[in-house]
This record gives C-alpha cells, structure tokens and sequence, in this order.
C-alpha cells in the first residue's frame, strides 16, 4: 500500500470505486456461471471452511445460492452494500477452490488471488482501483490478525492505508471501533 494518493478528490475516489464495482461484479457473475450458482445476502453464512465447504457442494448440486454475510456492508470501497456482497461470493468460492482456511497465511493467499485477477483484468497496481483492493483484502487481513476484530469502517480503513500506512490505518481503526463498539 503505497502513499501515492494523498490527495484524492472525491471524483477520482467515487470514479475509482466504480470502476473497482464492476470489475468485482462482473467476476461475481463470471464465477456464477461457471459454478451453475449464485449468491445471496444472509444474516448467517458459513463460518469456517468445512461448512463453506459443504454449503458449496449443496448449491452446486442443487443450483441455489451461496449465502454470504450481509453484515458490515455499508461501509466499503464498493459503490453498494449489493457489490459487497457478490465480492464475499468470489472470496467464498476462492477459498473453497484453494482448500484456503481462514488462518492469516490462507486469507492471504486468497487476497493474492484476488490481485491476480485484478491485474489479469487490466487493473495496474499502480492503480486507485488495485490500491482500494489490496487494502481491502491484504490491509483488512493483516488487521484482524492484530486485533482479532474485523474493520467497521471499511471505506476510511483502505483509504488510509492508501494516504499514511498500515500502521496508521490500523491504530486509527482501532480508536474508531473502541468509540463505536467493536466488529468481532
């Protein structure tokens, strides 16, 4: 996460945010139609691996769709809590095609994949877009691995990893979610 974007406008940010949107639905939808399923928001969704693992293989047999956690949606890089949504579809899925737990090492190297497509899919590294989803999938794993909480505020979490660092995001976070009560 570099420092490069001290000074975004809300154009450029809300334009970003748009273009990252689409991307992520349209590999949402991409993955829906090779899997045969698709997803659906749920207030409980599966917790570990094994239960995505065995929720997996029930859509996939009988074409209904995957539930993902419509919790702490409102907040994020994506332009609607909808697009939130169909990301957690593609994070699902990915974990259950890498056999990727929910250790930090796994998250990880679901987040690598996550860039990989990214980039495959013209997004630079250099990019707001590709800055806004390495915040998100590596800066939000990183931060629950030290306080074992998920980012409320996800929007302002990746856009201060964008404009100081991690550590900076990480210790504003904090403050904020111990004033509004913690995402665990």
């Amino acid at each position: 996460m570099t420092n490069n974007s001290s000074e975004l406008s809300d154009t450029e940010l809300w334009t970003a945010r748009l273009r990252l949107s689409k991307f992520i639905r349209l590999e949402a939808q991409r993955t829906a139609t090779e899997l045969g399923f698709s997803w659906r928001p749920a207030s409980i969704a599966p917790s570990d691996l094994d239960a995505l693992r065995a929720e997996f293989q029930v859509c996939h047999v009988s074409g209904l769709p995957l539930r993902v956690l419509r919790d702490f949606s409102e907040v994020t890089i994506y332009d609607r809590s909808a697009t939130n949504w169909a990301f957690r579809y593609m994070h699902d899925t990915r974990h259950v095609w890498l056999s990727a737990d929910f250790s930090t090492e796994a998250e990880l190297a679901v987040a690598s994949c996550h860039l990989a497509r990214a980039k495959a899919e013209g997004l630079s590294p250099r990019s707001l877009e590709y800055e806004l989803l390495l915040a998100d999938t590596v800066g939000q794993t990183l931060y629950m691995a030290h306080t074992h909480r998920f980012v409320i505020n996800q929007l302002q979490f990746a856009l201060d990893c964008i404009r100081f660092d991690f550590d900076t995001a990480l210790e504003r976070e904090a403050g904020w979610s111990l004033m509004q009560g913690t995402a665990t």
